[in-house]
């Protein structure tokens, strides 16, 4: 019963692992990627359609992330309207600035920062699993003694 036990909860802890560093990723992408678009729209106070940025404006590479990004009934495009014309161009309106600010903007992260929190937490549920099952034995002797001296 014991080791099934330890093994569900490796189990659980690995799962734990995993969603956390998609997170990590996550917010990397959203910070690192499509942050750089909508910071450089921030920046240029492209708020208003008669002030709309094209990339070209932006001096922002459009890549295929901001282009999956930008699609329709996307978050990013229920912040971000475009205009039409000889080329596409963008603004966040008024309204949609501050959001659009927390999701995507704030502190700067950059990739080398991004790459050593997932090595930090490599190394710390590395360390967590592997110490894991004597943790789990000095648990349940801990709790067993417990109710041992309940018990009398």
């Amino acid at each position: 019963m014991q080791s099934v036990l330890q093994f569900t909860t490796a189990v659980v802890l690995q799962g734990l692992f995993i969603g956390v560093v998609i997170a990590v990723l996550a917010v990397g992408y959203n910070k690192l990627i499509i942050g750089r678009f909508v910071k450089a729209l921030i920046k240029a106070e492209a708020n208003h359609p008669a002030f709309a940025k094209s990339f070209t404006d932006l001096d922002v590479n459009q890549n295929i992330f901001i282009k999956l990004a930008l699609r329709k009934g996307s978050t990013l495009k229920k912040m971000v309207a475009e205009l039409d014309g000889d080329e596409i161009k963008y603004y966040i309106p008024e309204d949609k600035l501050y959001r659009a600010g927390r999701m995507y903007g704030g502190k700067d992260v950059d990739a080398l920062m991004l790459a050593a929190i997932v090595i930090l937490l490599f190394l710390f549920f590395g360390v967590f699993l592997f110490y894991f099952p004597y943790l789990w034995e000095f648990i349940e002797n801990t709790f067993s003694a417990i109710g041992g001296a309940f018990s009398q």
